[in-house]
């Protein structure tokens, strides 16, 4: 028995048997033989003289089947793991479909229910002169301060040009905005509150006309904020407030508030040159000229201080003034 353990090992397993690996051959070789022992059939007979050779063919025989049906159940296993991951990626297919479905579903009920913002232009000559009218008042008024006059003036004069400019462009080729309806107010009404706190902390102008002129423009600021926030469609948030590509209310000023902004912009231009201008009459022109001027400054600072009350009121009671844009 162990000679043939032995020379089957040999035959099969070529090598030193008595090494750990030949004795696993060994193992090996011994459970084959008796695999080959019990499983012969009674009418079977072994030539002792072949028994060695016979042994070993069987063997081979086996092992072969053994590759052969290992093979089998390997690519069985390969055959259902490419149907699985087929059926598995069908399957993702699926449910990816299925979800951009649902997603488009809510999206377009979500439309129903929320209506699409509606977004201007807002990047047009008109509001970049506007723009431009914000960003010099300050300018204006540290120039006013600081006794700057020929400076102040200049700007003054460049902002009451534009103001006009930015109108007539607007309206020949079309340029309205809802935007630019909102801003023009704001520029005028910034300048003049600039120019009249500047000309107050010099005493150019008498408190009680640049307390009237500041209430009445804050008292307008804090209406259009609230304007604002009541016309602008839902979701009313933060950043939707502020963008005013998404245009909620139009406001349109009244005639007397026209009148007042250039009765205003006559008044604070005239103020700032007063004390240039009273030198170079009193020392060409002499005492009359000079008392003409004053008077002129005095009946233009109470017009000014009705026109600007009386257009404040305009304001609550016109119903044009303020109109919200209908969805």
């Amino acid at each position: 028995m162990f000679r043939s353990i032995y020379s089957i090992s040999r035959n099969i397993f070529p090598g030193k048997p008595w090494t750990i690996n030949g004795i696993k051959r060994l193992e090996l070789a011994s459970v084959n033989v008796r695999y080959i022992n019990t499983s012969q059939k009674p009418n079977d007979k072994i030539d002792p003289t072949n028994r060695n050779k016979t042994i070993t063919h069987r063997a081979q025989k086996l092992f072969k089947e053994t590759q052969i049906n290992s093979a089998k159940v390997i690519n069985d296993g390969k055959t259902r793991l490419r149907d699985n991951k087929k059926q598995m990626s069908e399957l993702s297919k699926n449910i990816k479909e299925k979800t951009l479905q649902r997603s488009k579903d809510i999206k377009e009920n979500i439309k129903k229910i929320i209506p699409e913002d509606i977004h201007e232009n807002i990047y047009t000559l008109p509001n970049f002169l506007t723009l431009t009218r914000l960003i010099t008042s300050p300018i204006i008024g540290y120039f006013i301060i600081h006794g700057q006059v020929a400076l102040a003036l200049a700007l003054f004069s460049y902002s009451c040009i534009t103001d006009f400019l930015d109108g007539f462009i607007a309206r020949r080729w079309n340029l309205k905005s809802v935007v630019g309806s909102i801003i023009d107010p704001l520029a005028d009404k910034m300048l003049m509150m600039i120019c009249t706190v500047s000309l107050a902390t010099t005493s150019e102008i008498p408190f009680y006309l640049a307390s009237l002129i500041i209430g009445r423009d804050v008292a307008l600021g804090l209406s259009a904020v609230v304007i604002r926030y009541i016309s602008l469609p839902s979701p009313k948030t933060f950043w939707r407030y502020w963008d005013f590509s998404i245009p909620s209310a139009e406001v349109h000023p009244t005639k007397i508030s026209k009148i007042n902004t250039a009765l205003q912009m006559l008044y604070l231009g005239s103020m700032m040159v007063k004390p240039v201008f009273l030198l170079y009459l009193s020392d060409h022109f002499g005492t009359e000229p000079t008392t003409l001027f004053l008077n002129y400054i005095q009946y233009l600072e109470w017009t000014v201080a009705v026109t600007t009350l009386w257009s404040g009121l305009s304001y609550l009671f016109s119903r044009n003034a303020v109109k919200f844009i209908k969805r």
